[in-house]
């Protein structure tokens, strides 16, 4: 208080001695003006700023024309309206417009009246709002016209070329960005052009124009100018990212360690789009070198959950931000529910589109349809191997802020959405079935909604609500970055957890290609394959446990036949427990499969009772063959587990859980029908057994097994090999997995 006071005299003081002219260039008195209002924005006491403003206003009766008061009156105001006297922003501008009529060459009344203008901000009728902005007179593109103003007639004005840089970047209509941009390249040639705080907002600008090149020169110049470089990092990784150059993720992770709380606030604003509350708070919790360890598991877990190499999901996440900043940015922050709009984002910045781009990226199909009688729509779908995704949007208060709703015949309204559920059939409402026909090209399930009768349409419907309600639960919660391939490979998959190394159990992966869908490269020694084959798999919490990303090279000197298959196989080690992977098979660049999400039940070596491993299914001729790194046999592998009749199928499977010399049964069987539905089903199989095998064994140290298994007396058709154990005391441990039978 005593500091508050003591600037209050002495600025009481120097008012007086001051000539205008003096005042208007003085760097002494600018610096005067500078440590006034900063000595306000220290000042929480609104009584103690009313009174300095009394006094003020006491000495303007005798000196209406001194600049300098009414400059001083301006930021008084605008520090109590910042206190909550909303009514004080109109006596700022006042005061500054003053300001402006007796030195309209001065840069600081200017300053003042676009803070005062922000402050006042807009009608609180939202008709009167929108028109304000739509002709340009909303709260910030009034504060950037005086912003520039500023700089007009100072281009080396920090303080007002840095207010109109931010103003520009924050306007959602009316932009300001040329005349930002063009006043900030001007004030290049002066003192303030090396200033920290304009360089950072111009590289901003400059990225927002487009020139993504003028951007990063301007950070890296701020990084050696300014304190702390953390900010310029951040920036600069972030116009690299955006471009798609990951190597940018290095200097996103260098001014992660800082703790300024403007930096921390940045990077949580990341994460924070995309993160559930939880992981936000973990991220709360870390500070300097551990939060950039933090933010460098999160973005890491997602790229190899998604298959992708370190860093593309950061990258694909500021390109995402960037493009949903042009495209789906929220004019207004006024949002208005309806009883069909189910999802409540809560974001200021994007509209419901935007929320779902930055989690899920461009969509693989987009829809319209435009009439009279319809709110502006879209639906987009999602193209994904673990199931499609469909989004249906609609801006009904709004026309630029699109909400997420369930069904397609949300659009319709929430009263004729009923009446259609009710029986007044789609093809008595030629709005519903040009929607339907507009949408076509999304989803198989429209078509089949067009063409059928009421009863079947009443089905149709209530699935495709559930669809669009299962869309948005899980499009809002979670973010992919699904690997997708311009045509789409031919390939079976296997994925066993069978066989160990140094102690460690193996994931084994076979694949066959078909042939016809191969495209080799002409090397010297022929022609030459190139399959490249990307695996992850995660425990219960989402944690990586085995990662996988080669390439392998097959050279044959003639083509592999349309017909025929590649064949490869590859093992990668992992961990005992539940594990859920992901796997993509890609060929020739431009062709690729990624398999559903699946699961793996790894068993432990040791354990209280018997364990099994995963089955193991080949031929001696055909098939993949694997030596045992322990004994040196051979195990096969059959991707496409299919036998002709007669061939011997070696068996291959590994018993744990028992101690040495333990006795315990083996039940091999084959058992007719792909199984599908309930436990018993799974356990027992789908029809009759129709080759059974059962051996009285004791326990050993090596643990892989494998019978043969004839299937001269089995008919072509679906089987399923199932192998159970079970111990002295009873307890059994079961596995199966299908197979085909063919003619000879």
């Amino acid at each position: 208080m005593r500091y508050f006071w003591t600037i209050l005299l002495l600025a009481l003081l120097a008012l007086p001695g001051l000539s205008r002219a003096a005042s208007a260039q003085s760097p002494n008195a600018r610096t005067g003006v500078e440590r006034f209002r900063d000595s306000l924005d220290a000042q929480t006491d609104s009584l103690e700023l009313l009174r300095l403003e009394r006094a003020l206003i006491e000495q303007a009766r005798t000196e209406r024309d001194n600049t300098l008061l009414h400059l001083r009156l301006g930021f008084v105001a605008l520090r109590l309206g910042e206190l909550g006297g909303k009514s004080h922003f109109d006596d700022a501008a006042s005061e500054f417009q003053w300001a402006i009529d007796l030195e309209p060459e001065w840069p600081y009344p200017w300053y003042g009246m676009g803070l005062a203008e922000y402050g006042v901000g807009d009608s609180k009728v939202s008709a009167v709002a929108g028109l304000q902005a739509m002709v340009g007179k909303d709260a910030l593109s009034r504060s950037a016209a005086a912003f520039a103003r500023s700089a007009m007639v100072d281009p080396g004005f920090v303080r007002g070329l840095v207010e109109l840089g931010n103003t520009a970047l924050e306007q959602k209509v009316n932009i300001k960005l040329d005349v930002a941009l063009d006043a900030l390249r001007r004030a290049a040639s002066t003192p303030a052009g090396a200033d920290p705080s304009v360089l950072l907002v111009r590289g901003r600008v400059e990225r927002e124009a487009g020139d993504p090149d003028s951007a990063l020169a301007a950070f890296r110049k701020y990084i050696t100018q300014a304190p702390d470089r953390s900010l310029g990092l951040y920036e600069l990784a972030r116009t690299r990212l955006m471009g798609g150059d990951v190597a940018g993720q290095i200097a996103y992770y260098q001014g992660a360690t800082s703790d300024d709380p403007e930096v921390v606030a940045a990077y949580r604003k990341d994460i924070a789009l995309i993160a559930p509350d939880s992981v936000v708070e973990d991220f709360d919790a870390t500070a300097g070198e551990a939060r950039a360890v933090f933010l460098m598991n999160f973005w890491s877990r997602r790229d190899r959950q998604d298959l992708r190499p370190d860093g593309t999901r950061l990258a694909e996440h500021f390109r995402r931000f960037f493009y949903a900043r042009q495209n789906f940015a929220l004019v207004s922050t006024k949002r208005h529910y309806g009883i069909i709009e189910r999802y409540r984002s809560g974001s200021k910045d994007f509209d419901d589109r935007g929320a779902i781009y930055i989690r899920h990226g461009e969509p693989t199909a987009r829809a319209s349809h435009s009439a009279a009688d319809l709110d502006p729509n879209e639906s987009w779908r999602y193209s994904r191997p673990d199931g499609d995704l469909v989004f249906h949007f609609i801006a009904q208060e709004d026309v630029q802020d699109y909400k997420l709703v369930e069904s397609l015949f949300d659009l319709l309204g929430f009263n004729n959405a009923v009446m259609l559920g009710a029986g007044d059939g789609l093809s008595f409402n030629s709005t519903a079935a040009a929607l339907m026909t507009s949408r076509e090209r999304l989803s198989p399930m429209y078509s089949r909604l067009m063409t059928s009768g009421e009863v079947s349409a009443e089905r149709y419907r209530a699935e495709e609500r559930r669809v669009g309600r299962h869309s948005i639960e899980l499009g809002t919660t979670t973010d992919s970055h699904t690997l997708t391939f311009a045509r789409e490979l031919g390939v079976r998959t296997d994925v066993l957890a069978v066989g160990r190394r140094d102690g460690k159990p193996l994931v084994q992966i076979t694949y066959a290609i078909e042939g016809e869908d191969l495209r080799p490269a002409q090397v010297p020694r022929g022609l030459l394959y190139s399959v490249r084959i990307r695996f992850v798999a995660m425990d219960s919490l989402g944690n990586v446990v085995a990662t996988l990303d080669t390439t392998r090279g097959y050279v044959a000197s003639t083509p592999v036949p349309q017909r025929e298959h590649l064949l490869g196989r590859i093992d990668v080690p992992t961990v005992p427990g539940k594990l859920t992977y992901r796997l993509a098979v890609e060929q020739a660049a431009d062709a690729g499969f990624v398999t559903p999400t699946d699961t793996l039940d790894v068993a432990p070596l040791r354990g209280a009772g018997p364990t099994l491993s995963d089955i193991a299914l080949g031929t001696e001729q055909g098939s993949l063959a694997w030596v045992r790194p322990a004994s040196g046999d051979t195990v096969y592998f059959s991707p496409l587990r299919r036998f002709h009749r007669g061939e011997v199928v070696r068996v291959y499977y590994e018993t744990g859980g028992l101690p040495p010399g333990a006795a315990y049964t083996t039940e091999v069987a084959v058992r007719k029908g792909r199984t599908s539905g309930g436990f018993l089903k799974r356990l027992f199989g789908g029809g009759g057994t129709a080759v059974k095998l059962e051996f009285e064994e004791q326990a050993g140290i090596e643990a892989g097994t494998e019978r043969a298994v004839s299937t001269e007396r089995l008919s072509p058709g679906a089987y399923r090999m199932e192998v159970k154990i079970t111990d002295a005391a009873g307890n059994e441990a079961v596995r199966s997995t299908p197979f085909e039978v063919i003619g000879r």
